[in-house]
């Protein structure tokens, strides 16, 4: 104030930087020769409201000090902690009693203190003493101390009650019993002594980040967020310390010893929220949250140890007590979610994204995973299942399978949904059999991290394209899909060619489909083998004829917003780390290559790509390979490759004596396919059966032995004699052998071993086992056993249902006649005798995998041309 009014006071006391308002109007008193009390009674407060007034100023109490002193009211306001409410103290509104803050729990009447600080501000108390977060003071080093050495009480910072003794500088001024007569304690606080702090260390490190970060900006987001990490972990920190000390890590017991502790005392010393515990606590908490630290993941692991880390067993939830560390802010519960991805099943890593740089728990409902379905096609897009794909596959894989696993399992981050709700959502009901088919040929860790990443960035832009109404539309079979069969006859007769007859348009309908639902129409993992064809090599007027009768379906339906077929712009996963770089091919490059005589081999080949990789890269773009010009039917022989190679053909047919049928299942043909490479390859074919010949070749107690005793099939009979299943049946009923009941159950069916043509001699056992149906799933289903704790376990893990990899196993060990794991050892490993078994699988397996595999050839003349291939397919 400019002018000195009558009612303000002849001296004036100046207050200290930083000094708390009790503090300053004792001093004052003492500079009036006064008692705190007289001196409030003759400003015209209440004494009693002293305590409060440093809490909060009331506006008239504000209004009073300034006429009395000539403080300005924002430098009184200053001097309270009201600037703190909400923060670090709590206040409440109409009594100001201080109440239990969000942090640590420091809500009395007292305060810490230095008593070096006090002894050069000449024994003004600070106000940052009466917050929770002050443990330490970086002015001087020193431990802030909490009671006085001598009466061993809380020293008041003002002098209160009764007694009328003039107040002494930095005494406490605590009431002792001493005589029954309210006597002061007097003892000077500037003597007493105090814990010395080493600069540099963990502790002053500590309270100089929290001044910093918690105390400087208190009110912000950050800062909030800052101390419910260092208060939650810092009094983890301590229930460690206290019901595990043996366990404590060197740096903890370091700092324990630096505060003047030691290990031991009553629980309950360790639950007061002191000056020692909270620098304790704040420090360790410091180190678990400072990534450039040495110690840092030894720290918070330690804190973090919990009694259900001694199960192994894979989990569906990160922890049982993830609420717990819901107060420590969603730095810590990433961590913790981080440190339980190894314990946790495929579906829990991905609803909780724990594979990712950013897990967190789940938020979304189910409305909003049904949203998301809306946005997502029954089949991955081709452009984001090339950044999943590994770079290279050296066995055939389900690509269709793959991509519906995908689009079924991107439901499941951040969401209520599992994985028979994803799979209800998308109509996918062969779900299990996807899921095989991807886990057998993409990583778990790819498949967790890069489907959480798809999820995120679809949910954070629009599709342009409602795939749930698609589905409800056309997802249909049966529902009618118009096509004009007429302009599509004419546009056949403009380009000279015949692809208008009844199959054609029946592949025509299935094109159609397939562009509305932006996903197979067939459920499964392989798509009909002519649909690799026609996506490799269809002319272009062709393709945009199917585009138009899109669009008129479309239409028809009154969708005309939305394109035919879209792909998600690369820009959306440009800042998204995935573990597979994108396929880098130009347009240019790639349209160039495509040549009317260029193949989908060799065009791979070219580019360092599977076929599978390329037709996907070709969907991709919308290419398709240039047509070969229509030449009236005289079309070239195709190349033969493969088992059906000449020389191959010849050493099969006529050295090994192989049926066609017995060949056909070897090349993933059909035996007319196999008849006509022999006439091409001038092989002459063996005559026929003369009439009787079967008969006299085949001995009867032999039958009956295969098919009475052993309970084999007809069917399975007649493919080992190279004979048409009703000439077998003619010899049980000539011979009397009684046929099998209904509802009989039949062995495994016979098959060639698809291990003959390795040239590597085989072990008995295997020749057994290897000519079973099935007998190449059962064996890479239990290559992939050893090392997991239960096959419960290797079951969750895998994706396999736990019946499914029993039944395997079963079957397995059934066919070999022996035990091949040793089912009573914890982990999983096998016997002696079966791991020599799976050894040499191992050998075959790698063998059979790695030699070039044969392409399928079809004839024109077949009517579907579906080639599958037989072996070497993935569990």
């Amino acid at each position: 104030m400019n002018t000195w009014t009558h009612e303000r006071i002849p001296l004036t006391v100046a207050p200290f930087p930083g000094e708390a308002l009790d503090s300053w109007l004792e001093r004052y008193a003492h500079r009036l020769r006064t008692h705190t009390v007289d001196f409030a009674d003759y400003l015209g407060l209440s004494h009693a409201g002293l305590r409060r007034m440093v809490r909060r100023l009331h506006r008239d109490e504000a209004d009073l000090l300034q006429r009395r002193t000539g403080i300005e009211v924002e430098q009184l306001r200053s001097m309270t902690l009201e600037r703190f409410d909400g923060s670090l103290v709590r206040i409440a509104a109409k009594t100001r009693r201080l109440t239990a803050p969000a942090h640590w729990r420091v809500y009395g009447t007292t305060s810490r203190y230095c008593p070096a600080c006090l002894t050069d501000d000449q024994g003004r108390w600070q106000l940052h003493w009466r917050l929770g977060w002050t443990f330490a003071c970086t002015r001087h080093n020193l431990l802030l101390l909490e009671l006085c050495p001598a009466c061993g009480k809380h020293p008041p910072v003002a002098s209160g009650g009764n007694h009328r003794m003039l107040p002494r500088p930095a005494a406490c001024r605590a009431l002792t019993d001493r005589s029954g007569c309210g006597a002061r304690c007097g003892f000077s606080l500037t003597k007493a002594p105090a814990v010395g702090l080493r600069a540099g260390e963990a502790v002053l490190l500590a309270q100089a980040h929290v001044d910093a970060t918690v105390i400087a900006d208190h009110h912000s987001p950050a800062a909030l967020e800052r101390a419910g990490e260092l208060s939650h972990l810092g009094r983890r920190a301590l229930r460690g310390i206290r019901t595990h000390p043996e366990d404590v890590p060197a740096v903890a017991l370091d700092i324990v010893h630096a505060c003047g502790r030691a290990l031991g005392g009553t629980e309950a010393s360790w639950e007061v929220h002191d000056a020692r515990n909270v620098a304790i606590g704040t420090a360790l908490a410091s180190i678990a949250t400072d990534p450039t630290h040495p110690l840092v993941d030894e720290v918070f692991a330690w804190m973090c140890l919990s009694p259900e880390q001694e199960n192994f067993e894979l989990r569906e939830h990160p922890t049982r007590y993830l609420r717990n560390w819901t107060s420590a802010g969603p730095r810590v519960v990433r961590r913790i979610l981080a440190a339980s991805d190894p314990q946790l099943t495929l579906k829990a890593r991905l609803r909780y994204g724990t594979a990712t740089a950013e897990p967190a728990e789940p938020c979304l409902s189910e409305s909003d995973i049904t949203v998301r379905a809306s946005k997502t096609p029954g089949m991955l897009w081709p452009s984001w299942t090339l950044r999943l794909l590994p770079p290279k596959s050296p066995h055939q894989p389900r690509i269709a399978g793959i991509r519906r696993a995908c689009a079924s399992l991107m439901l499941i981050p951040g969401g209520p949904a599992g994985h028979r709700m994803a799979a209800r959502i998308m109509g996918n009901p062969q779900f299990r059999s996807n899921l095989e088919s991807l886990l057998a040929f993409v990583d778990v860790d790819d498949i967790c991290s890069t489907l959480v990443h798809y999820a995120r960035v679809l949910d954070a832009h629009e599709v342009p394209i409602d795939y749930a109404r698609r589905r409800a539309l056309f997802a249909d079979e049966a529902g009618a899909l118009p096509l004009d069969e007429n302009a599509h006859w004419r546009l056949c007769k403009s380009l000279g060619t015949r692809q208008f007859q009844q199959v054609h348009l029946e592949r025509l309908h299935w094109q159609l489909r397939r562009l509305l639902l932006g996903a197979d129409p067939q459920l499964g993992n392989h798509a009909p083998a002519w649909t690799h064809r026609f996506a490799y090599r269809t002319h272009p007027e062709i393709l945009a004829f199917l585009d138009e009768q899109a669009r008129r379906n479309l239409a028809a339906h009154h969708v005309t917003d939305e394109p035919v077929t879209w792909e998600p712009p690369a820009d959306w996963l440009a800042t998204t780390a995935l573990p597979q770089p994108p396929v880098d091919v130009s347009a240019e490059r790639l349209r160039a290559l495509l040549t009317p005589d260029s193949t989908a081999r060799d065009i791979a080949q070219t580019l360092g790509l599977t076929v599978h990789q390329l037709r996907l890269l070709m969907e991709s773009r919308r290419l398709s390979a240039q047509t070969r010009p229509h030449n009236k039917g005289n079309y070239p022989r195709p190349t033969r490759q493969g088992y059906l190679v000449p020389d191959r053909l010849r050493d099969l047919y006529q050295r090994q004596g192989l049926q066609q049928r017995q060949i056909a299942q070897l090349a993933g043909c059909t035996p007319g396919i196999v008849k006509t490479a022999l006439k091409q390859a001038n092989i002459p074919l063996r005559p026929r059966r003369a009439a009787g010949e079967l008969r006299r070749s085949v001995d009867p107690v032999w039958l009956r032995t295969e098919y009475h005793d052993k309970g084999r099939t007809v069917a399975d009979i007649a493919r080992e004699l190279a004979a048409p299943d009703t000439n077998v049946s003619q010899l049980l009923d000539a011979w009397g052998i009684p046929r099998h009941p209904p509802g009989h159950s039949a062995p495994p069916a016979w098959q060639p071993s698809p291990f003959a043509s390795l040239g590597v001699p085989l072990s008995p056992d295997m020749e057994r086992i290897s000519t079973r149906a099935g007998a190449l799933e059962e064996l890479r289903t239990a290559l992939l056993l050893p090392g997991y704790r239960t096959r419960r376990a290797a079951a969750l893990t895998l994706g396999i249902p736990r019946t499914s990899l029993n039944g395997r196993l079963k079957k397995l060990e059934t066919a070999a006649g022996f035990a091949i794991f040793n089912h009573r050892k914890r982990p999983v490993a096998p016997t002696a005798r079966g791991q020599a078994l799976l050894d040499e699988a191992q050998l075959l397996l790698q063998r059979l995998d790695t030699r070039s595999r044969p392409r399928p050839v079809t004839c024109s003349s077949s009517p579907l041309g579906t080639i599958h291939a037989v072996l070497g397919s993935v569990p």
